[in-house]
């Protein structure tokens, strides 16, 4: 990926980045989580994806998608899961898409609007040191959030439990 500052509207300090259009994969991939602008124009359509990494507390980053589309675009997004986080969950819009990966949690994780899907076991396809990929047909204004926990957590009574949280 070729950094390209020369259109940048941010800020200087922020890179804006082309998104990877290619034969077999159109998309981003995200391993380091400093602020972002990923930017491509395909056959007149605009894409720009901001990406902001914030630290709310020393045990936990918050890497977070804003999406700005002329008009709905499908592609995908990688993101690389920290080898050396306890703990993560993912939330587009502010619902969660996908759950936690182990019941050891903080108790005061960051607010997300859990889904209701029925089943008693929730399964997370997050793991630590791999790649979680998502394709979309994103619109713009979509919001996708990854929250990543990296302290030493004690299981949470009633947010998951051994029984509650399956990995595939």
């Amino acid at each position: 990926m070729n950094e390209n500052k020369s259109k940048n509207n941010y800020s200087d300090d922020i890179p804006v980045i082309e998104l990877i259009m290619g034969d077999l994969f159109e998309g981003l991939a995200v391993s380091d989580y400093s602020d972002k602008v990923y930017e491509s124009n395909q056959e007149g359509k605009y894409v720009r994806i901001v990406l902001k990494a914030i630290r709310h507390k020393p045990d936990r980053l918050c890497v977070g998608f804003l999406f700005l589309l002329d008009e709905p675009t499908r592609f995908r997004i990688d993101v690389l899961v920290p080898e050396n986080c306890t703990n993560a969950r993912v939330s587009l819009q502010g619902q969660e898409l996908i759950g936690f990966f182990s019941p050891d949690m903080p108790t005061d994780p960051e607010p997300v609007m859990e889904s209701k899907c029925g089943a008693q076991t929730k399964v997370s396809t997050l793991h630590p040191g791999e790649f979680q990929s998502i394709n979309f047909k994103w619109e713009s204004g979509d919001v996708l959030n990854f929250y990543f926990y990296f302290g030493d957590y004690t299981p949470s009574a009633g947010v998951g439990d051994a029984a509650g949280v399956a990995v595939t």
